[in-house]
This record gives C-alpha cells, structure tokens and sequence, in this order.
C-alpha cells in the first residue's frame, strides 16, 4: 500500500506541473487592464486610471470576460476601436520589430567591422612604421668620430 502511495505522489505532482495553470485559473478584469490604456486619460494605464472612460472600459472587459472571451481577444477589440496606441506595450511585429531589434543587430555587425577597422589600421602603422626605419640608410661613422667616441669611452673605462 505505502509502495502505491509513492508512486501515485510523484505522478500527481507531475500532472500539476505540466497541466496549464492557466486554464486553472480564471482570467480577471485586473490581468486585461493592465495592458491597456484608458482613451480618456492618455498615458495612464487603464488599471491606475479611475475616470468615467476607464470606468466603461473596465465594464466592457468585465461583460467581455463574462462572455467567455480571452485576454487577445479583448485586446483585440480595443486595439480594433483605438488602435495600438491603447496598448501599454506595443506589438513585436513589424517596425516595432525592427526597432526593437535594431540596436542589438547594429551592435552584432558594428563591434567585429570597428575590431576589423582598427587592427588594420595598426598594421599598417606597423608596416609604415618600418618601412621608415628601413628606408633610411645606416651611415658609417667617419674615422675622426670613430676616434673621439673610443677616446672617451677609454677615459670612463679609467675613472671606474
């Protein structure tokens, strides 16, 4: 019997977490609000907001929400009667796509081209830099010179 009884606990617990919460649970009028707007008040999301036009929005989600209706489906309806400035996050589809993604391709493209860039630059100083040294000729010393430096060498070798 206990040998049942462990099995079964394990199996219950796995059935609960792969079963969808969220058909558990019921969708409310709070979880709707919250990703839009009120028309009356623009800027001011619909759950803060408590004006008359919050009020009749809040009203239509309720009466929705009673009609059996799912979070997309209500959004749709609003964004369907104000467009989708009414939404407190824009969609990612489209432009906004774009602009959200934009920066970070940018970034993916940009860091590899300017680390390309300025290796190549410091190369080519590199190069520049000793085909300069080579370009200039190693001149002989001439024999007077050549005399006065070992000369003066030969004098601090004598002091130490």
């Amino acid at each position: 019997m206990n040998r049942k009884i462990l099995w079964a606990a394990p199996a219950l617990l796995l059935i609960l977490l792969i079963a969808p919460i969220s058909g558990f649970a019921q969708l409310t009028e709070t979880e709707v609000s919250e990703s839009l707007i009120c028309y009356v008040c623009p800027g001011e999301p619909l759950n803060v907001g408590r004006c008359s036009g919050g009020d009749q929005m809040r009203a239509s989600i309720t009466q929705m929400l009673n009609e059996g209706k799912d979070k997309q489906e209500i959004l749709d309806f609003f964004v369907a009667q104000f467009g989708e400035k009414i939404l407190t996050t824009v969609p990612k589809k489209g432009f906004n796509l774009v602009a959200y993604t934009g920066p970070f391709i940018a970034l993916l493209i940009g860091i590899p081209a300017a680390l390309f860039i300025i290796r190549r630059w410091g190369s080519a100083g590199r190069k520049q830099a000793a085909d300069n040294g080579a370009a200039k000729p190693v001149t002989a010393l001439d024999e007077k010179t050549r005399l006065q430096i070992e000369k003066e060498l030969s004098e601090l070798d004598e002091e130490n």
